[in-house]
C-alpha cells in the first residue's frame, strides 16, 4: 500500500513514461511543476500555449528540451481544443490545466462531440496526508471540483471514483463515510436521508470493494473517540479513508481547510474521463502540482490495467 506522498513519488518514478499535455501554462507555479516533474519523474510534456512566452519561461527554468514539446496556441480556446484532440487520439496520457479557466476546460472535456466523456460521472478526488493517523495516513475528500449538487445516484458514482483512487494506492477495502451535519437521520437535513439511502444501496451490493456508512458527522467519521461517545459501532466510524461530502461547497471548503488551516500536503485528480485530469487551483504551489502529477500518473496506469512499474 502507498501510504505517504514520499512513497507515491517513489512509486511514480518506477511507472512507465507518462505523456502529459498542459493547457496554457503561463504561470510560474505550473512551469515549476513541469520542470520538477521532468527532472524527477518519467514524463514527457506537451506545453500548449504561446510559444514565445513558453520558450522564455523554459529557459529561465533551465528545462531539458528533450523531455518536452511546445505546441503553439495563441488563445485559451485554441489550447483547450488542441489538448482534447491529443487526448482523444491517444497521444497523451494525462491532461493538466495551466492558466486556462477551469470552467472553460471542463466545458470542453464534457462536450459530447469533442470531449473526453467515458460514460460515467467525472469527479475530483482530493488526497491529503494526515500523519496523525499513522496506520493509513492518506485520506480523500470528494467532490469539491466538479459535481455541484450530487444526487443519490451521483453519490454512488462519487464513491466508485474515489474507491478507484484508493485501490490504485493499494488500499483494497477503503472505508467510505457519507458526511452530513449529524449521524441522525432527520427530515430537516436532506443530506442525512440521501446518505442513509446510499449506504443502504451499498449494503445491497450496488458498490463493491469498499465499506460504506452514513450519515456520519465529520467528528465521528474520523475520530474513534467521538464515534464511541455517540455509541456508533460501524467499522467505518472513526476510521474513514474517504469522505463523501453532501455538496461541492462543503467538499471544497473542507479540502482547502486541510491546506490553509492545517498545512497538510495535498494532491488531487479528476477521474471518470478517458484519461485522468488535473485541475490545480491557482493557489496550489508547485509541490501540490508535482504530487498531483504523480497521482495522475498512477491513475493513468491503474485505468490501463498495468501494475505500477510495469511496461
Amino acid at each position: 500500500m502507498i501510504r505517504t506522498f514520499k512513497e507515491l513519488l517513489e512509486t511514480a518514478r518506477q511507472l512507465p513514461r507518462t505523456r502529459i499535455a498542459t493547457v496554457f501554462p503561463s504561470n510560474a507555479e505550473t512551469i515549476a511543476a513541469v520542470a520538477e516533474a521532468a527532472r524527477m519523474l518519467p514524463t514527457e510534456h506537451r506545453l500548449i500555449g504561446r510559444r514565445s512566452l513558453l520558450e522564455e519561461a523554459l529557459n529561465r527554468a533551465q528545462l531539458d528540451s528533450g523531455t518536452l514539446t511546445i505546441v503553439d496556441a495563441q488563445e485559451p480556446d485554441e489550447a483547450v481544443d488542441t489538448a482534447l484532440a491529443l487526448a482523444r487520439s491517444g497521444e497523451v496520457d494525462l491532461l493538466m490545466k495551466g492558466s486556462v479557466d477551469t470552467g472553460r476546460l471542463m466545458r470542453g472535456v464534457l462536450d459530447r462531440e469533442r470531449g473526453l466523456r467515458s460514460g460515467g460521472l467525472l469527479s475530483d478526488v482530493f488526497l491529503f496526508e494526515y500523519a496523525q493517523r499513522s496506520h493509513r495516513p492518506f485520506m480523500m475528500i470528494t467532490d469539491g471540483g466538479v459535481t455541484v449538487a450530487p444526487s443519490v445516484e451521483d453519490k454512488l458514482q462519487l464513491i466508485v471514483n474515489a474507491v478507484s483512487v484508493a485501490h490504485a494506492l493499494g488500499n483494497s477495502m477503503p472505508k467510505v463515510a457519507l458526511i452530513s451535519a449529524t449521524e441522525l437521520i432527520t427530515e430537516s437535513v436532506p443530506s442525512t436521508l440521501e446518505a442513509a439511502r446510499v449506504a443502504r444501496l451499498a449494503s445491497e451490493g450496488k458498490i463493491t470493494g469498499c465499506l460504506v456508512a452514513g450519515p456520519l458527522a465529520l467528528d465521528n467519521a474520523v475520530s474513534a473517540d467521538a464515534a464511541r461517545e455517540k455509541g456508533i459501532t460501524s467499522p467505518v466510524a472513526g476510521d474513514a479513508d474517504i469522505l463523501i461530502m453532501p455538496s461541492i461547497e462543503a467538499a471544497n471548503a473542507l479540502a482547502k481547510s486541510t491546506t490553509y488551516f492545517a498545512g497538510f500536503p495535498l494532491a488531487h485528480v479528476i477521474v471518470g474521463a478517458r484519461i485522468p485530469l488535473l485541475i490545480p487551483s491557482r493557489a496550489d504551489n508547485s509541490q501540490a502540482r508535482l504530487l498531483s502529477i504523480a497521482l495522475g500518473m498512477l491513475m493513468s496506469v491503474h485505468a490501463g490495467g498495468a501494475p505500477p512499474g510495469g511496461q
